[in-house]
């Protein structure tokens, strides 16, 4: 009886933990959107390809890049990468010897990742209170949506 009720007591627990609620994440099109308007710029940015120094995934849709000259970006990819939060290493492909939004990709082990769209930002700082900014203003564009 005491196994029993442990085996139910640790799925009660498994159940609850998988309902736990996920943080908020825009979907590409939104985040591209909301940086659009927060920074100004189109989304179309461009960094040489021989200047990217290092890069981290925030989601599996915006990816921060660094480079060379402590200059920072984000990419936001046109899908859902889920490869991309883990890689440890990625190609950045260009046409040329510049890597811009709406036009380039990305491949990691996960497979190939399109560019929607790059910001860029003259550091770090900046370019990740602009993704916190970007995050909040589509989450209130959606709830202002959702309650209409």
């Amino acid at each position: 009886m005491k196994n029993s009720v442990l085996v139910i007591l640790s799925f009660a627990a498994l159940a609850v933990t998988g309902c736990a609620s996920t943080a908020y994440q825009p979907n590409p099109a939104e985040m591209s959107s909301a940086l659009r308007q927060i920074t100004g710029q189109d989304g179309r940015a461009c960094v040489r390809q021989r200047d990217i120094d290092g890069f981290g995934a925030l989601s599996d849709t915006v990816l921060s890049v660094s480079d060379k000259f402590r200059g920072h970006y984000l990419m936001i990819t046109r899908y859902s990468c889920p490869g991309m939060e883990v890689a440890s290493r990625a190609l950045f492909e260009g046409a040329f010897t510049e890597f811009c939004g709406q036009r380039d990709s990305i491949t990691t082990r996960g497979g190939r990742c399109p560019i929607l769209s790059v910001y860029t930002f003259e550091n770090r700082d900046a370019a990740f209170e602009a993704h916190d900014q970007a995050i909040e203003a589509a989450r209130t564009r959606r709830d202002t949506a959702g309650s209409e």
